[in-house]
């Protein structure tokens, strides 16, 4: 669950938070813990927003279990961590054992030579070689999309032991730095107001085959249970 909690103006921050967005790990948010028992597939995903620059200094994100702050404080990678550990458990606790679960993992970004707002761009017109990814995202190498990696490798830790299938499409998509719609966006000066856009794919192109290897998943994973 994760609400906005903005600072009352009649309390002075002298640590320039202007509010909080809270989250309870243990508490599932109501959009989707209603919903449990009633699909065949369920697909979870999140990553995308799990990053710093998301949640700079002035509206952190604060962790509560049971009603209260967490302490000490969490960082946002240890708070996911719990997060997910708690998602997990929930989901194995009340989705049905005959309910097909599957967890996608992060769409990878291109940019080179740093990120949207730092000179980066997304001009690519091949594919890149394998030898290349890790140069390219590797966090131990600072590449442009170390978080996604960072975030992936949370989620894998937290499935295992459970019935949740990961459906890792970030690996076959960090190769397609040539399928983005970057300086390609259609409109005059689109670049100049928005920059390039390395968060999209081209359509058709890499989210179609994201969906045939979602659908023979699925097709493979009823046709087991009919036999």
């Amino acid at each position: 669950k994760y609400t906005w909690q903005p600072v009352e103006n009649s309390k002075p921050q002298s640590d320039g938070i202007t509010g909080t967005y809270r989250v309870d790990v243990d508490i599932p948010a109501d959009d989707w813990a209603n919903i449990t028992k009633f699909y065949d597939v369920l697909i979870f995903n999140t990553g995308h927003w799990w990053g710093p620059d998301k949640f700079p200094k002035e509206t952190p994100l604060v962790f509560y279990r049971g009603g209260k702050p967490i302490e000490p404080p969490l960082g946002i990678f240890d708070g996911l961590k719990v997060v997910l550990k708690s998602m997990s458990s929930y989901i194995e606790r009340e989705v049905p054992s005959t309910t097909m679960k599957l967890w996608r993992t992060q769409s990878p970004r291109h940019f080179d030579g740093g990120e949207w707002d730092h000179n980066g761009s997304c001009l690519s017109k091949r594919l890149l070689e394998e030898h290349e990814l890790d140069s390219w995202f590797d966090p131990r190498f600072g590449g442009v999309n170390k978080e996604a990696r960072l975030v992936n490798s949370v989620i894998e830790e937290a499935l295992v032991g459970t019935d949740i299938q990961l459906l890792n499409l970030t690996y076959m998509s960090e190769f397609r730095a040539d399928a983005h719609p970057a300086i390609w966006l259609g409109k005059k000066d689109a670049v100049a107001v928005w920059g390039q856009d390395c968060m999209h794919w081209c359509l058709p192109g890499v989210p179609d085959t994201w969906v045939d290897i979602l659908a023979a998943r699925i097709l493979h994973y009823f046709k087991q249970g009919e036999g």
